[in-house]
Protein backbone atom coordinates (compact mmCIF):
# COMPACT_ATOMS: atom_id res chain seq x y z
CA UNK A 1 0.00 0.00 0.00
CA UNK A 2 2.48 2.52 1.17
CA UNK A 3 4.81 1.92 -1.85
CA UNK A 4 1.94 2.18 -4.45
CA UNK A 5 1.36 5.57 -3.10
CA UNK A 6 5.03 6.26 -2.97
CA UNK A 7 5.15 4.92 -6.64
CA UNK A 8 2.35 6.97 -7.55
CA UNK A 9 3.54 10.50 -6.22
CA UNK A 10 7.16 9.68 -7.62
CA UNK A 11 5.40 9.39 -11.05
CA UNK A 12 2.99 12.35 -10.90
CA UNK A 13 5.71 14.66 -9.73
CA UNK A 14 7.69 13.20 -12.63
CA UNK A 15 5.37 13.82 -15.14
CA UNK A 16 4.08 16.88 -14.29
CA UNK A 17 5.59 19.09 -16.20
CA UNK A 18 4.91 17.08 -19.62
CA UNK A 19 1.47 16.91 -18.58
CA UNK A 20 0.90 20.55 -17.70
CA UNK A 21 2.85 21.66 -21.12
CA UNK A 22 0.23 19.67 -23.37
CA UNK A 23 -2.49 20.27 -21.65
CA UNK A 24 -2.38 23.94 -20.15
CA UNK A 25 -2.95 22.51 -16.32
CA UNK A 26 -2.62 25.94 -14.29
CA UNK A 27 0.82 24.66 -12.31
CA UNK A 28 3.66 26.99 -10.65
CA UNK A 29 6.49 25.29 -9.82
CA UNK A 30 7.91 28.09 -8.79
CA UNK A 31 6.02 31.30 -9.86
CA UNK A 32 7.10 34.47 -8.39
CA UNK A 33 4.25 36.91 -6.96
CA UNK A 34 4.73 40.53 -6.35
CA UNK A 35 2.35 42.20 -4.46
CA UNK A 36 2.09 45.60 -3.42
CA UNK A 37 2.22 46.56 0.36
CA UNK A 38 2.50 50.21 0.50
CA UNK A 39 2.14 53.19 -2.24
CA UNK A 40 4.56 55.40 -1.40
CA UNK A 41 4.27 59.49 -1.71
CA UNK A 42 5.64 61.02 -5.12
CA UNK A 43 7.74 63.39 -3.57
CA UNK A 44 9.59 60.83 -1.16
CA UNK A 45 13.14 60.35 -0.89
CA UNK A 46 13.15 56.84 -1.98
CA UNK A 47 11.61 57.85 -5.24
CA UNK A 48 14.69 60.37 -5.72
CA UNK A 49 16.95 57.36 -4.95
CA UNK A 50 15.57 54.67 -7.24
CA UNK A 51 14.97 57.39 -10.03
CA UNK A 52 11.27 56.49 -10.87
CA UNK A 53 8.20 55.87 -9.06
CA UNK A 54 8.43 53.21 -6.96
CA UNK A 55 6.25 51.12 -4.32
CA UNK A 56 6.69 48.76 -0.89
CA UNK A 57 5.86 45.26 -2.75
CA UNK A 58 6.51 41.60 -0.98
CA UNK A 59 7.95 39.22 -3.64
CA UNK A 60 8.05 35.08 -2.78
CA UNK A 61 8.18 31.99 -5.08
CA UNK A 62 4.16 30.08 -4.87
CA UNK A 63 4.45 26.15 -5.65
CA UNK A 64 0.73 25.52 -6.51
CA UNK A 65 -1.59 23.73 -8.68
CA UNK A 66 -5.18 24.86 -10.22
CA UNK A 67 -4.76 28.26 -8.05
CA UNK A 68 -4.32 26.78 -5.09
CA UNK A 69 -1.05 27.61 -2.91
CA UNK A 70 0.53 24.65 -1.61
CA UNK A 71 3.51 26.52 -0.79
CA UNK A 72 5.80 29.76 -0.46
CA UNK A 73 9.56 30.51 0.13
CA UNK A 74 11.89 33.18 -0.45
CA UNK A 75 9.92 35.77 0.82
CA UNK A 76 11.27 39.49 1.05
CA UNK A 77 10.28 43.19 0.66
CA UNK A 78 11.10 44.83 -2.32
CA UNK A 79 10.69 48.43 -4.10
CA UNK A 80 8.88 48.04 -7.37
CA UNK A 81 7.18 49.73 -10.37
CA UNK A 82 4.04 51.32 -10.56
CA UNK A 83 2.87 48.41 -12.62
CA UNK A 84 4.96 45.77 -10.66
CA UNK A 85 6.71 44.31 -13.65
CA UNK A 86 10.11 45.19 -12.08
CA UNK A 87 11.64 45.34 -8.95
CA UNK A 88 14.71 46.79 -7.03
CA UNK A 89 16.31 44.63 -3.99
CA UNK A 90 16.18 46.93 -0.78
CA UNK A 91 19.78 48.37 0.26
CA UNK A 92 20.93 49.12 3.52
CA UNK A 93 20.12 53.21 2.16
CA UNK A 94 16.30 52.72 1.31
CA UNK A 95 15.84 50.32 4.35
CA UNK A 96 16.88 53.38 6.56
CA UNK A 97 14.77 55.97 4.92
CA UNK A 98 11.86 53.55 4.78
CA UNK A 99 12.19 53.23 8.49
CA UNK A 100 12.75 57.15 9.11
CA UNK A 101 10.28 58.32 7.25
CA UNK A 102 7.55 55.89 6.52
CA UNK A 103 8.09 53.94 10.04
CA UNK A 104 8.69 51.16 7.67
CA UNK A 105 11.09 48.83 9.44
CA UNK A 106 11.91 45.60 6.98
CA UNK A 107 13.64 43.50 10.07
CA UNK A 108 10.56 43.46 12.36
CA UNK A 109 8.03 43.42 9.55
CA UNK A 110 6.13 40.22 9.48
CA UNK A 111 4.93 37.96 6.40
CA UNK A 112 2.32 40.07 4.56
CA UNK A 113 0.84 36.99 2.69
CA UNK A 114 -3.30 36.25 3.00
CA UNK A 115 -4.54 33.15 5.03
CA UNK A 116 -5.15 31.59 2.00
CA UNK A 117 -1.55 31.76 0.51
CA UNK A 118 -0.05 30.59 4.43
CA UNK A 119 -2.38 27.95 4.95
CA UNK A 120 -5.32 27.72 3.42
CA UNK A 121 -4.53 26.20 0.31
CA UNK A 122 -2.11 23.76 2.66
CA UNK A 123 -4.89 22.09 4.10
CA UNK A 124 -6.85 22.23 0.86
CA UNK A 125 -3.94 20.31 -0.77
CA UNK A 126 -4.18 17.60 2.43
CA UNK A 127 -7.61 17.07 2.35
CA UNK A 128 -7.74 16.11 -1.52
CA UNK A 129 -5.03 14.06 -0.90
CA UNK A 130 -6.08 12.52 2.58
CA UNK A 131 -9.35 11.92 0.66
CA UNK A 132 -7.65 9.98 -2.29
CA UNK A 133 -5.90 7.55 0.03
CA UNK A 134 -8.71 6.91 2.11
CA UNK A 135 -10.75 6.18 -0.97
CA UNK A 136 -8.38 3.91 -1.78
CA UNK A 137 -8.06 2.41 1.85
CA UNK A 138 -11.77 1.74 2.09
CA UNK A 139 -12.17 0.13 -1.41
CA UNK A 140 -9.58 -2.49 -0.95
CA UNK A 141 -11.16 -3.28 2.04
CA UNK A 142 -14.74 -4.37 1.44
CA UNK A 143 -14.98 -8.20 0.41
CA UNK A 144 -17.43 -8.31 -1.93
CA UNK A 145 -19.68 -12.17 -1.36
CA UNK A 146 -21.21 -13.29 -3.97
CA UNK A 147 -25.36 -13.17 -4.55
CA UNK A 148 -26.97 -15.98 -5.64
CA UNK A 149 -29.15 -15.91 -8.34
CA UNK A 150 -32.36 -17.67 -9.19
CA UNK A 151 -32.69 -18.91 -12.57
Amino acid sequence: MKKTILLSLIITLGTINYVSAKAKIPLCIPCQTLQTIEELPTGAEIQKLAGQKVNLSYINDEYGFFWIPVWNANGRYVLSDISNNTFLEIDEQAARLLKEKHDFSIETAGNPLSFWKKIGGKLVFLSIILLLIWGNVSSKNKKKEPQPTNI
